[in-house]
């Protein structure tokens, strides 16, 4: 239900095939300062998550609680398939409404007693599939992510949880706070990758990736890491990431904000392991923020003036 379940009871929705996860509590990241912020600052945003809540009937802020995203299959073989969980309140009178306005052209297919919408893309690909699961989770995505997921739910196929590769990933994750990420890196993928670009065997043995993320103490904390490999093959890794930071420091001697990003950072291994943390306080998330937006304008300005050179 809205408002009570968990980022993992989601999760367990996910199809046995499933190879990457993206779990978020979106109700705690509304929360966040910054996030308010943002759309005093950016007029668009605003205006465009007002359009939203007057359209759909709901507000992100206090409707929606939790977003968690499925990948199957392997990245670069056919077409992508996966599909997005969100647990929230809605009115399903409401959102078809708004499907209606935006999506004129959308069909409906039954699917083992569930009604799935397509063609919501207005286009004649229909890649975007959506269904209300139940009163409170609704899914969108791929054909085959949007049914995979239905099966699950309905106990007609076997969960992501099942995988015995993603369930001991799973288990090396901190699920606690705004947002986690798992990823099994597929068999072969590492090494095509290694024979097109030599640069990147410093990744072999690397069988999986995590990323936690969370806000605490007026402060952001990410976890990242790879498992798998040797303790010599994960040192190798964290010396060469230890590298690029000390590159990152070199342009931080014009950019003080930059300068304290990479002191923020910390970077470490173990027998199978590499790990990245970085701490950045709100204060420094503030700095980094407007430094971005200065470099964005002078990126748009470059361009334009470039432009202008090739008119005349």
């Amino acid at each position: 239900k809205a408002g009570s379940a968990s980022a993992e009871a989601l999760v367990k929705l996910l199809p046995e095939t499933t190879r990457g996860v993206v779990a978020v509590d979106i109700h705690r990241a509304m929360e966040l300062a910054s996030v308010a912020k943002m759309l005093e600052a950016n007029p668009a945003a605003k205006a465009k998550y007002d359009e939203l809540v007057k359209l759909a009937g709901l507000d992100p802020a206090k409707d929606v609680y939790l977003f968690v995203l499925g990948l199957m299959g392997v990245p670069g073989e056919g077409e992508p398939d996966g599909g997005f969980i969100v647990n929230l309140r809605y009115n399903k009178d409401v959102l078809l409404a708004a499907m209606k306005q935006k999506a004129p052209g959308y069909k409906e297919e039954a699917y083992n007693g569930v009604t799935v919408y397509s063609n919501l893309d207005g286009d004649q690909k229909q890649t975007t599939r959506a269904a209300f699961l139940d009163d409170s989770n609704i899914v969108l995505g791929s054909d085959k992510g949007v049914k995979g997921i239905i099966d699950v739910f309905q106990k007609k196929a076997g969960s992501v949880m099942k995988n015995p590769e993603m369930a001991a990933i799973f288990k090396k994750v901190d699920k606690e706070g705004l947002g986690w990420v798992v990823f099994a890196i597929p068999p072969g993928l590492i090494e095509k990758g290694v024979a097109a670009q030599p640069q990147l065997k410093v990744l072999e043995g690397v069988k999986a990736l995590t990323m936690s993320y969370d806000h605490r103490l007026s402060t952001y904390v990410a976890d990242i890491r790879t498992m798998g490999g040797t303790e010599e093959q994960n040192k190798n890794l964290a010396q060469t990431l230890t590298g690029l930071k000390g590159l990152g420091a070199m342009f931080g001697g014009q950019e003080p904000a930059v300068g304290e990003l990479m002191n923020a950072i910390e970077i470490t291994s173990g027998k199978d392991y590499a790990r990245l943390t970085i701490s950045v306080t709100d204060e420094l998330a503030e700095k980094l923020g407007k430094l971005a937006q200065a470099k964005a304008g002078d990126f748009i300005k470059i361009n334009k003036g470039t432009a202008g050179e090739e008119i005349k």
